[in-house]
C-alpha cells in the first residue's frame, strides 16, 4: 500500500511539475501573438509556411528558392529578437527559467502555430475546402 501510494505521488506531482512548466512557453507564445504588428504577423506566417515548404510532401510540388528561404528565415528571426527582448522579455525568462532549452523554441512554435491557424481560417482557404469537399459520386 505505501508503495502504491508513493508511486502515485510521484506521478502527480511529475505531471503538475509538467503541466506547470508547459506554461511559461504558452504565456511567451501568447506575449509574442499579442505583441506582433500586422507586418510581423505576416513575416511570421511567410516562415511558416516556408518551413512547411522544406518537408517531402511540400518539396514534391512546390520548390522554394535558397535566397527566399534565407530572407524570410532572417525577418522572421529579426521579428523574434525584437519581441524577445523588448514586449515579452519577462514571459521570455520565465519561459526559460522554468522549461529550460524549450521554453523559448516553445513559445515561438505556439506562436507561429496560432498565426498558422489564423491563415487557415481565412475565407479563401474556406473557398478552397469547399471545394474539395464538394465531392461528386457517380
Amino acid at each position: 500500500m505505501q508503495l502504491s501510494r508513493l508511486v502515485f505521488s510521484s506521478l502527480m506531482l511529475t505531471c503538475i511539475a509538467t503541466a506547470h512548466a508547459a506554461q511559461y512557453g504558452d504565456q511567451l507564445g501568447r506575449c509574442l501573438v499579442e505583441h506582433a504588428g500586422q507586418n510581423d504577423t505576416k513575416i511570421l506566417t511567410q516562415w511558416a509556411f516556408v518551413t512547411v515548404g522544406q518537408t517531402q510532401a511540400a518539396r514534391e510540388i512546390v520548390t522554394i528558392d535558397r535566397a527566399t528561404q534565407n530572407r524570410v528565415s532572417s525577418q522572421a528571426q529579426s521579428v523574434v529578437l525584437r519581441l524577445l527582448g523588448k514586449d515579452c522579455a519577462a514571459e521570455a525568462l520565465k519561459a526559460t527559467l522554468y522549461e529550460g532549452k524549450n521554453g523559448i523554441p516553445n513559445g515561438i512554435k505556439y506562436a507561429v502555430t496560432f498565426h498558422l491557424t489564423e491563415e487557415m481560417s481565412t475565407q479563401a482557404v474556406d473557398a478552397l475546402i469547399a471545394q474539395i469537399a464538394n465531392l461528386k459520386t457517380p
